[in-house]
């Protein structure tokens, strides 16, 4: 499985709700009011957790790219960080 984080600024939250939501490939996520720091900056900020299996039809790190990209435009950032971790997880 691999576990998919998006951070991004705490703004527009009903956009980016459906820019996931219109993600094909995402079926569920968290999203998760943090406090971050941008070039020394403080400011109110989102963390979205993803998790995906692995598969070799689909390239997911192409997907959220995009995803994030779009996020960017939205909130007006300069950056929006996506990192992405293998993980052991089983939904029960």
């Amino acid at each position: 499985m691999v576990k998919y984080t998006i951070y991004t600024e705490n703004k527009n939250l009903a956009k980016i709700e459906v820019i996931l939501n219109d993600s094909i490939i995402i079926q569920g996520y968290t999203i998760i009011n943090t406090q971050g720091y941008w070039q020394g900056l403080k400011e109110k900020a989102l963390k979205i957790e993803i998790l995906l299996e692995q598969s070799h039809l689909l390239d997911y790190t192409t997907i959220l790219k995009t995803i994030c990209k779009k996020i960017k435009i939205v909130n007006k950032q300069e950056a929006v960080l996506l990192t992405i971790e293998k993980i052991e997880a089983t939904f029960i």
